[in-house]
């Protein structure tokens, strides 16, 4: 059963912008449910398997505390213990044992496999093109920051990577204008960006900026990530980037209560400048701290048994 229409989240596309919204409202109350020290056991008895292919901190920890606060548990494998196998081998195993699958890879081929044969929600925690549960994060810190999401004003400058792709694929459709600035042979995949323009939705847009100053100018929010992406080191010249630092002086362009933005991990002193992470701006603790309770939020809209209207009641916290 989900609560959801689709039963896998690969990209970010696959959520409508009300079924957006509703995964925010549900974060938020198992954010203020935490910090009373209350949790459901909403997932008792159920187990998500935890697949690497790639480093994690803030993926893996997150996952499994969202997890067994929930009540279930988790089974993690890395690739270096496993053999190598077909993915749709794999996810059919895997679905005898557990009732969700989070997948952190590099091709997304091996995701999009894994889904079309699948019996049990696949969850893309990390790919080559895409991070959906990080711009679901995302979302969330800024409605956090602003309240209301339609009309912000997003600025992301740096390298059009698998972070840029997912908030191409949210922002615009929860009517976000999302101006973004890359060096031309980093520029997002055209087939993504030709999705998300014509995806936009509720006074959402999707604009490409000659210069970061033109994409930062009078924006609510400016975000950047690594210029190398994990997998990518040493394939991409570092050169290319001049002058695509997000720093205090960038940020004086966009507006007073604008808000500093990365995923992490950050290399200080190339896509950021050493301090800039740590001035009052910056919510980037607040964005990885969001990736429990959306993913929490999720996990429930994905495998509770309640329809998520009626997911947290008083009752069901201890």
């Amino acid at each position: 059963m989900t609560n959801l229409l689709t039963r896998h989240l690969l990209t970010g596309a696959e959520l409508s912008s009300p079924e957006m919204l509703h995964l925010f409202k549900l974060a938020q109350q198992f954010k203020q449910a935490r910090a009373k020290g209350l949790t459901t056991p909403l997932l008792a008895n159920q187990h998500l398997a935890l697949l690497f292919s790639k480093p994690s901190l803030r993926t893996r920890f997150s996952f499994t505390v969202a997890m067994r606060e929930l009540g279930g548990d988790v089974v993690e494998s890395v690739s270096d213990h496993r053999k190598a196998e077909e993915p749709e081998d794999q996810i059919r195993v895997l679905a005898g044992y557990c009732h969700a699958v989070m997948v952190r890879t590099h091709a997304d081929a091996y995701l999009t496999r894994m889904a079309q044969v699948s019996s049990i929600p696949v969850i893309n925690g990390l790919s080559n093109n895409y991070h959906p549960c990080q711009a679901l994060a995302d979302m969330l810190t800024l409605q956090e920051c602003f309240h209301e999401l339609k009309n912000l004003h997003l600025a992301y400058i740096g390298d059009g990577n698998n972070v840029l792709h997912s908030l191409l694929l949210t922002a615009p459709r929860l009517g976000i204008k999302l101006h973004y600035c890359c060096p031309q042979d980093r520029a997002p995949l055209p087939h993504v960006v030709a999705k998300a323009v014509a995806s936009a939705a509720n006074g959402g847009s999707v604009v490409a900026c000659d210069s970061p100053l033109a994409a930062v100018s009078d924006a609510h929010a400016v975000y950047t990530d690594v210029w190398t992406s994990m997998g990518f080191e040493g394939q991409v010249a570092l050169d290319q980037f001049a002058g695509f630092q997000v720093n205090e002086a960038l940020m004086k362009y966009a507006r007073t209560d604008a808000v500093f933005m990365h995923c992490m991990p950050m290399q200080r002193g190339q896509e950021v400048s050493v301090t800039l992470p740590d001035k009052p701006c910056s919510v980037i603790y607040q964005q990885s701290e969001n990736r429990l309770h959306v993913q929490k939020a999720l996990l429930a809209a994905l495998l509770s048994k309640q329809p998520i209207h009626s997911i947290l009641t008083e009752e069901q916290y201890s």
